[in-house]
């Protein structure tokens, strides 16, 4: 493939959504996944139920709806029960995806699900290169540290503060720079905490090998979702490919790091680095910027009148 056109990878995908739905009646958070599950079923999206569990969907299913402890549901009215919902995908391309997430949120959001602060969006991509080429997963750290401050930028001010979903501290960046077998890059991801915006931990484990985005709030809209799954995609795909340096000085939260953040990574073309980029990567840079913008419609506003 040729590096300077930027390109929706086959790459595997597996996401994890976030919510609370309304117990009417005498119900459980059982009923309500028993319900969901019964109707993504009927609707063609094989789905099962089963408490919070980190083990593989077994085959024939597409969803695991599970339950989710640590989910708070909304205050408004004291009497009201919540459901503590967390619906995952098995892994799949992009392309199954596409098949399967819209209609299977349109029927989550159908049973009344909400979502608050306490939901998050979780995005793992599949990373079998570290076996072989550990520095793989220095490159992502070291591309993490580097744009982290603008990443954080285009989602909810609250994200930088969750202690589900940390910022990195500067010494993790360079954690993994002395890494030249898996098992030493084993041995460091032993050291680090799975709460962290970008989580790598899953790389020890031979029946995953992900990386995890878990920084965007929880969302039931597939556009959304779309643009976050197409975007981290190619924060992987970029540290894959490229070698990313180590630079002590992140860059800061301002249009122009964000500008830099879609070039390089192929989300915006530019005839020096990507001169080609797909449609839908540039439709998930537009989102990016739209967002950016909306959080940040201060410095935005900054940067007009200089």
């Amino acid at each position: 493939m040729n590096q300077r056109f930027a390109v929706i990878s086959d790459r595997i995908i597996g996401c994890e959504f976030e919510c609370v739905c309304p117990v009417i009646g005498h119900g459980s958070t059982r009923d309500v996944q028993d319900i969901l599950a019964r109707l993504l079923t009927s609707q063609g999206i094989p789905s099962l139920v089963r408490p919070y569990c980190h083990s593989s969907i077994p085959d024939g299913y597409d969803l695991a709806v599970e339950h989710d402890s640590s989910l708070r549901g909304e205050q408004r009215y004291a009497d009201l029960s919540w459901a503590q919902i967390e619906v995952k995908t098995r892994p799949m391309t992009y392309t199954d995806l596409q098949r399967v997430l819209p209609p299977a949120l349109e029927i989550v959001r159908y049973c009344g699900a909400r979502i608050t602060p306490s939901c998050g969006f979780h995005v793992h991509h599949d990373l079998p290169e570290v076996v072989e080429r550990p520095e793989v997963a220095r490159n992502l750290m070291h591309f993490w540290w580097r744009f982290h401050r603008v990443i954080y930028g285009v989602v909810a001010p609250s994200r930088a503060s969750n202690s589900f979903c940390r910022p990195p501290q500067e010494h993790s960046a360079t954690l993994f720079d002395n890494c030249r077998t898996y098992d030493q890059l084993r041995h460091r991801l032993a050291r680090c905490d799975r709460y962290a915006g970008l989580n790598l931990t899953n790389l020890t484990d031979p029946t995953r090998r992900t990386v995890e985005w878990r920084l965007h709030g929880g969302t039931t809209d597939w556009i959304k979702i779309k643009a976050w799954v197409l975007a981290t995609q190619r924060w992987v795909e970029h540290s894959v490919v490229r070698s990313c340096h180590f630079r002590p000085e992140a860059v800061g939260n301002a249009r122009a790091g964000l500008n830099a953040l879609l070039v390089s990574t192929g989300l915006k073309p530019n005839s020096r680095i990507y001169c080609k980029v797909d449609s839908e990567l540039r439709l998930a840079g537009r989102y990016l910027l739209r967002r950016w913008k909306h959080f940040n419609a201060q410095q935005e506003d900054a940067t007009d009148g200089t």
